[in-house]
């Protein structure tokens, strides 16, 4: 193993700095949610128990259909426990009706088991998934991620408000399943919404905005 040496440690440091600082920016622009309220409790038990208990690129269906609410609670529940690794779980669901706040119900979900600082889809997930949008009028689609604690964040949070921070990953993530959804609504006319929840620090952020680079290079495009 090479050991990197000081300039490389210190020029990481500061690209992870520089990451933090225009997360943090971004974030003003997507509220934290405070809480969820109006849920069904023990069906967001039942979702807990179950990805408490799940493997690795699983699928967990429902005895009935959940609403979004409940689902997210039960997803959360799960996600904000102290774990040593990232975890993956994408909910699919349908809207009943056309407008992006209707109300929803969802019928499983799929969990992907990460490492201490990455994870990833499983192709059965965006098989899953691809497919759900496809043939599913109104679909509706929540993909949930959690960041584990780590020194640096804890030593952090004591001198700043570290409320989840999106990392360039997540944000780019957001930004190419939406332009996806975005693509499919103009050529099918069905609307398929897929929202991205980032749990970190105890708190919940629904990921909204790319990374400050996507950013930047779209305002270069149209001012052209």
């Amino acid at each position: 193993m090479i050991r990197p040496n000081k300039s490389d440690f210190s020029s990481v440091w500061k690209e992870w700095l520089k990451e933090m600082a225009t997360s943090k920016g971004l974030t003003q622009f997507e509220p934290e949610v405070e809480s969820i309220s109006n849920i069904r409790i023990g069906q967001a038990r039942y979702i807990l128990g179950k990805l408490a208990k799940s493997t690795d690129d699983s699928f967990i269906k429902f005895p009935q259909s959940y609403g979004r609410k409940t689902t997210l609670a039960g997803i959360g529940m799960f996600l904000e426990k102290d774990h040593q690794k990232e975890y993956l779980v994408t909910a699919f669901g349908k809207r009943k009706g056309r407008g992006a706040d209707r109300p929803a119900q969802f019928y499983g979900v799929h969990i992907s088991h990460g490492l201490k600082h990455n994870v990833n889809f499983s192709h059965a997930c965006i098989d899953y998934l691809e497919k759900h949008v496809d043939e599913i009028k109104n679909a509706e689609v929540l993909i949930c991620h959690n960041h584990p604690r780590n020194f640096i964040t804890d030593l952090l949070s004591q001198i700043v408000d570290l409320s989840p921070l999106p990392s360039n990953t997540d944000r780019e993530t957001m930004f190419q399943f939406k332009c996806r959804s975005f693509v499919n609504w103009l050529k099918s006319g069905s609307f398929s919404r897929i929202r991205f929840y980032l749990f970190e620090n105890g708190g919940l952020r629904e990921i909204q905005l790319p990374s400050i680079n996507r950013i930047s290079q779209m305002l270069e495009v149209f001012t052209k």
